[in-house]
């Protein structure tokens, strides 16, 4: 195996957790990232997590987005 491939795949990857199996948190970019690449990264997040529920979007009732000490915001 390509050590160097493994290696930038698994720095590409996020980690999703979920302290009550109902609120799930994982970061999807930093401050200095341009809008349409966090859009981006929100995107394939909630489309990962839509392929693991059992009715898909139907299960998804709110996501926000948030920096380290602001304040939520909507977008779901």
């Amino acid at each position: 195996a390509d050590i160097a491939a493994e290696v930038e795949k698994l720095r590409s990857t996020v980690r999703i957790r979920s302290k009550d199996k109902t609120t799930f948190h994982c970061i999807v970019g930093k401050e200095d990232m341009d809008a349409e690449a966090i859009a981006e990264n929100i995107e394939t997040v909630l489309k990962s997590v839509e392929e693991k529920l059992e009715r898909g979007r139907m299960n998804i009732k709110s996501a926000y987005v948030k920096t380290t000490m602001g304040s939520p915001v909507r977008v779901i």
